[in-house]
């Protein structure tokens, strides 16, 4: 039974991650757009938080390594790594100035 409400948590966990991080990298676009509007204290809140993001792929990376995808989870994953390459430039433009 443990196992079993572990491994549901597992994939409630990647569901959220895959909504969470689509939703983030299809925004990348307007997040561009606005971050000359913001403030240099907005766009260092942003900049410093970053790296939680980061640690969550890597955590949803991790999983499917591990093999712990499902089959409509994995094409998701396999798009949203599309969308992380497509904006990771932009990303790095942002923080580079």
């Amino acid at each position: 039974m443990a196992q079993v409400t572990a491994t549901s948590r597992i994939q409630g966990a990647i569901d959220d991650y895959l909504d969470y991080f689509t939703a983030e990298w299809r925004g990348v676009p307007a997040l561009a757009a606005e971050w000359p509007d913001w403030d240099e204290d907005e766009q260092l809140d942003f900049i410093l938080e970053w790296p939680i993001r980061e640690d969550r792929l890597e955590q949803l990376r991790s999983w499917a390594g591990e093999g712990l995808l499902m089959p409509a989870q994995r094409e998701r994953y396999a798009a949203l790594l599309q969308l992380v390459a497509r904006h990771r430039p932009t990303i790095e433009e942002l923080f580079a100035d």
